[in-house]
């Protein structure tokens, strides 16, 4: 297979003599689908191509396939037009992927400056009716919680898998409803909350908060995040909100403070629905490596049988962040926690850092202070300046501006 003469005029951006390194066993040329979840873009190392497809075995013969790279051989720049994201992986030559052993040394910098492809949910069902999973690549997400929060490694676990489980659980959501997931305990932690909606009907936005993102505790004698000594005993609430009516309210006690047990807890307490929720967030010194999850739930009618049968795959299946942090997309997460059971797809979402502030939300905040505490405002300061708490954006209203506020309330109390 050759890329020469396509792209030799330079259109597509891809370096002329970048290869293929190989194509997975399998592949129907007439429906490749659901394959690489990122193009990792890191300047100045060699690039291997991977043709992929859904439910293929992996090849075997990798390692022999090692000598079609060559090393010398150096990206110019990469462009996404060169075929959809669903047909392509582009991996740096140091990928386990790629080469299993050689050229190992000197490119992990790189790789933590790598650009990844948006994160993503998927919604699936079992062809027998018996069961439904929804999963999650969310380590954009956490990652861009982290930035805006500053947090520490224990926080933004806990906070991760927070908001992780919400956007899951968003995948539910119709039209303008709102879920927001908060946990309470008397641990250093204390709070932190989750908020998800749908920003269109292909994407879910989401947003997590703690007041303490500072919080951070050794690992735990299993060597994890210890989330649950971070937040201690307490409560989940989940509120649903809907675009008319009152909120639906579901309070639970924490079951262990390790977030995936707790929401698992919710879903059998308070909506009577057994459910297998796997939630991670995969972390080093330089950040974050993975996080993503998913929820399995048994539909009605299902068998004894079949509830046995999911709950053993949820067990011995490897944990979700290391299976993202192995390449596996959201296709595989589902298929290991299926099994051998067939499921049809049903709904893929891409998932936004996404925060309900604004320009508009600020000023009228500033127009509750009310006529005296603006004109203070104006007389004192050059301009004001209002910080989101949940996402940390700064916006800024001059004297001018103020001085505009003070006149909207004026031309009202007229």
């Amino acid at each position: 297979m050759h890329l020469d003469g396509r792209n030799a005029d330079g259109r597509n951006c891809v370096a002329n003599r970048v290869g293929v390194v190989r194509e997975r066993s399998r592949v129907n040329r007439h429906r490749v689908v659901a394959a690489a979840r990122r193009v990792q873009l890191v300047h100045d190392r060699a690039f291997g191509i991977v043709l992929d497809a859904a439910h293929v075995d992996a090849e075997l013969a990798r390692l022999a396939m090692d000598a079609l790279v060559d090393v010398r051989k150096r990206l110019r720049a990469v462009g996404l037009r060169l075929a959809r994201t669903e047909q392509i992986e582009i991996w740096t030559v140091n990928h386990k992927h790629v080469h299993a052993v050689r050229v190992r040394e000197g490119n992990e910098p790189a790789l933590e400056n790598s650009v990844a492809m948006p994160d993503r949910i998927l919604t699936a069902t079992a062809v027998d009716g018996s069961f439904s999973v929804v999963a999650g690549i969310t380590t954009e997400l956490v990652r861009e919680t982290q930035t805006r929060l500053a947090a520490a490694p224990t926080a933004i676990a806990a906070v991760g898998r927070l908001v992780t489980g919400a956007a899951l659980l968003g995948a539910s959501l119709k039209g303008k409803e709102k879920l927001t997931l908060q946990v309470e305990g008397d641990g250093p932690l204390r709070k932190i909350v989750a908020d998800v909606q749908l920003n269109s009907p292909a994407q879910i936005g989401a947003r997590g908060y703690t007041p303490s993102p500072e919080v951070d505790l050794p690992l735990n004698p299993r060597a994890k995040f210890d989330v649950g000594g971070a937040i201690g005993k307490g409560f989940l609430q989940v509120t649903r909100s809907f675009e008319i009516g009152q909120p639906y309210v579901g309070i639970v006690e924490l079951r262990s403070g390790e977030i995936g047990e707790d929401i698992a807890a919710y879903l059998l307490t308070s909506e009577q629905i057994p459910s297998v929720v796997a939630l991670g967030v995969l972390a080093n010194r330089s950040g974050i490596k993975a996080a993503g999850g998913l929820i399995a739930q048994v539909l009605p009618g299902a068998s004894d049988a079949t509830i046995a049968a999911l709950a053993e795959r949820a067990n011995e299946m490897p944990p979700v962040t290391t299976q993202i942090d192995g390449g596996a997309t959201v296709e595989d997460l589902i298929a290991s926690v299926a099994g051998t059971l067939e499921v049809r797809y049903t709904r893929t979402y891409e998932v936004a850092f996404t925060c309900t502030c604004s320009v508009d939300r600020v000023e009228r905040a500033l127009l509750a202070l009310g006529r005296d505490e603006l004109l203070k405002i104006v007389r004192e300061q050059d301009r004001t300046e209002a910080v989101c708490e949940l996402c940390k954006t700064s916006y800024v209203l001059s004297r001018d501006e103020v001085r505009g506020l003070i006149e909207r309330l004026e031309a009202l109390s007229f």
